[in-house]
C-alpha cells in the first residue's frame, strides 16, 4: 500500500505538469512536491518523470514570469536528485543527458537553472590542511639579514616590481624577491603566501608541465618580517604598510613575465602566448581539482568605486550578469605567467559545496577569457577610450578572429582536462565562433567608459583623497575649480567597462558560455565518463 501511494503521488504530479494547464504558482508547487518525493524516495522516479521535468524547463510560457527562475531551478534540481539518487544507471544517465542538452537548447532563466544544477552535482573535493598559523611576533630584520638567509654575500642594487624589491642572482636563472605588504591584512596574506609556497614545494606535488613554484625563505625563524633598512627608497603612492612587513623568496627569472605584456620588447608571439595560456588554464584546473582554489587569477569587480561601502566589496559575481568594471585594467598584471600560477596569497583550501565550486571555476575561466582579449588590445595601448571626435575607439582590427576563437576553445579544453583528468568529449558548451565574434565586438570598441562617483562615496573620502581621486582620473586643475565635494554625482572616465554604470554586462553571451563551461567541468568530474548520448 505504501508503494502504491508513492506511485499515485508521482503520477498525479506528472499528469498535472504534462497537461501544461497549470498557472505559474500551481506549477511551481507541483514541481516542489515532485522534487520532495524524489529526494525522499529516489526509487519512485521513472523515465516519464525526467521527460515531464524537461517539459517544464522547456515551457516558455513561464519565462515571462518575474519568479520563473525559481520554478526552473526546482525542476532542474529535481533532475539532479534523479542523477544522484537513482539506483538505475540508465535513468541517471537520462537525467544527466537532459540537463546537458538543455545547456544547448534553452536560454535565460531555464539555461541558468540547468547550468547551476549541473554545477551542484556532488564532488568529493576537499583541500589540504596547510597548518597556516596566525601572524605571531614578527622579527625586525635588516637587509643583510635577508641576504644572509638567502645564502648571498653580495648583490646588485634591487629593482622595483610593483611592491617588490627584486635582485637577479649572478650565474643562476633565479631572482631574490622581497615582497612588501600594503596593510595589516596584507601582512597576514604574505604569511599565507609563504605557507602555500612551502606546501606545494615540499608535499610531493607533481605537475606534468612547467610550474616554477617559488621557494620561501625564513629570516630569523619567520617567513614574515619587518624590514628596517631597505637598500633603496620605495616610491610614494604605493600604499605600503609603514612597518614594512614583508616576505622573501627565490623565484625563477621569468616570475615577472606576463603573457599579455603591453611592452613590445616583452610581447609573446602567438605560439608562446597560446602555450602559456593553455598551460596555465590546465594548472588552474588541476589545482582546483585538488581543492586548491585560486580566488583571483585577475581582480574582477562589478564596481570598484563603491567597494568600501558595499557588502560584496564591489567584487564581481559573474553569474549575476552585471556590468564588469575596467576589464582591460584588471588584466594588466594577471596572477599567472610564464612560470605558471603566481601570487599564492590568493590560494584557499576548498571545503564547500559543489555550487560554490561552480562559481569559483566560472571566475577562473572568465579571467582567462578576458586575459586573451587583453593580449590583442595590448598591441596598441594608445588606442583607448574616445578619439578626437568623442567617438568610442574602435580597435577591432587588433584582433585575429580565427586565432581568438582557437584561444577561447583551447582555454576551456585545457581547463576541463586539468580539472577532470580527461579530454573533453561531447557537444561543446557554446558556439565558440559566435562567442569569439561577440567578444571582439564588445572588447574591441570602448563604448562604456563612464563611471559615477556618487555623493555618498565622496563624503566617505577625505578632501585630499577626493581631489587626488579626480586628478588620477584625468581631471585638470581648471576642471576641478568648478566642482564641490558632495554637491552632486560626478562622472569620471575609467573604462573601458563591459556595460554601462549600474547596468547589465554588455556581453551576456560571455556569462552564459562561462556558466556552461563551468557546469560541464563539474559534470565531467562527477561522471566516470561523458555520456555519449549527450
Amino acid at each position: 500500500m505504501y508503494g502504491r501511494n508513492l506511485e499515485r503521488a508521482r503520477t498525479t504530479s506528472e499528469d498535472a505538469l504534462e497537461l501544461r494547464e497549470l498557472e505559474f504558482t500551481a506549477a511551481y508547487l507541483t514541481v516542489c512536491d515532485l522534487h520532495s518525493l524524489i529526494k525522499t524516495h529516489p526509487r519512485v522516479a521513472r523515465s516519464r518523470t525526467v521527460l515531464v521535468l524537461e517539459g517544464v524547463l522547456r515551457n516558455s510560457s513561464f519565462s515571462s514570469q518575474t519568479q520563473s527562475f525559481f520554478l526552473y531551478r526546482e525542476a532542474s534540481d529535481a533532475l539532479v536528485s534523479v542523477i544522484v539518487g537513482s539506483m538505475r544507471k540508465s535513468l541517471a544517465d537520462q537525467a544527466l543527458c537532459t540537463l546537458q542538452r538543455l545547456l544547448h537548447t534553452t536560454n535565460g532563466a531555464s539555461f541558468r537553472a540547468s547550468a547551476e544544477a549541473l554545477g551542484s552535482l556532488p564532488l568529493s573535493i576537499r583541500g589540504p590542511n596547510t597548518n597556516e598559523a596566525a601572524l605571531g611576533n614578527v622579527p625586525k630584520v635588516r637587509w643583510h639579514d635577508i641576504l644572509e638567509a638567502a645564502g648571498m654575500t653580495t648583490c646588485h642594487v634591487p629593482v622595483i616590481h610593483g611592491r617588490s624589491l627584486v635582485i637577479a642572482i649572478d650565474k643562476e636563472p633565479v631572482l631574490l624577491v622581497v615582497k612588501l605588504a600594503f596593510g595589516e591584512e596584507a601582512a597576514q596574506s604574505l604569511q599565507k603566501e609563504a605557507v602555500w609556497m612551502e606546501h606545494l614545494g615540499s608535499e610531493g606535488y607533481a605537475f606534468p608541465m612547467r610550474f616554477n613554484i617559488p621557494k620561501p625563505i625564513k629570516v630569523q625563524g619567520s617567513y614574515v618580517f619587518r624590514l628596517e633598512n631597505g637598500p633603496i627608497e620605495m616610491p610614494e603612492g604605493k600604499g605600503l604598510h609603514p612597518n614594512r612587513y614583508g616576505i622573501s623568496f627565490i623565484a625563477h627569472e621569468d616570475y615577472f613575465a606576463y603573457p599579455n605584456d603591453y611592452r613590445s620588447e616583452r610581447r609573446l608571439n602567438t605560439k608562446s602566448f597560446k602555450e602559456v595560456m593553455f598551460r596555465n588554464a590546465w594548472l588552474f584546473g588541476r589545482l582546483t581539482s585538488m581543492g586548491i582554489v585560486h580566488c583571483a587569477p585577475i581582480p574582477l569587480f562589478h564596481n570598484r568605486i563603491q567597494g568600501n561601502r558595499r557588502a560584496d566589496r564591489g567584487l564581481y559575481e559573474w553569474h549575476r550578469g552585471g556590468r564588469l568594471d575596467r576589464w582591460l585594467h584588471s588584466c594588466r598584471y594577471p596572477n599567472f605567467g610564464l612560470t605558471g600560477v603566481r601570487d599564492f596569497e590568493h590560494l584557499t583550501s576548498f571545503s564547500g559545496p559543489s555550487r560554490e565550486l561552480y562559481h569559483r571555476i566560472g571566475s577562473q575561466i572568465l579571467s582567462f577569457l578576458l586575459a586573451i582579449g587583453s593580449y590583442f588590445r595590448s598591441k596598441d595601448m594608445g588606442r583607448l577610450g574616445f578619439d578626437g571626435q568623442d567617438k568610442a575607439v574602435d580597435a577591432r582590427d587588433l584582433f585575429d578572429n580565427p586565432f581568438f576563437e582557437e584561444l577561447v576553445r583551447g582555454i576551456f579544453f585545457s581547463y576541463f582536462d586539468g580539472f577532470t583528468g580527461k579530454k573533453f568529449q561531447g557537444d561543446t558548451p557554446c558556439d565558440f565562433n559566435l562567442l569569439a565574434s561577440r567578444m571582439i565586438e564588445e572588447m574591441g570598441v570602448d563604448r562604456h567608459m563612464e563611471e559615477v562617483l556618487r555623493v555618498v562615496d565622496q563624503r566617505r573620502m577625505t578632501d585630499e583623497d577626493f581631489w587626488s581621486f579626480l586628478a588620477r582620473r584625468g581631471y585638470s586643475h581648471e576642471d576641478m575649480k568648478s566642482l564641490k565635494k558632495g554637491a552632486g554625482d560626478i562622472v569620471v572616465y575609467t573604462g573601458p567597462h563591459l556595460g554601462g554604470f549600474n547596468e547589465r554586462i554588455s556581453l551576456p553571451e560571455l556569462v552564459e558560455s562561462v556558466g556552461a563551461m563551468s557546469a560541464l567541468c563539474i559534470a565531467g568530474r562527477y561522471c566516470s565518463r561523458i555520456v555519449p548520448c549527450c
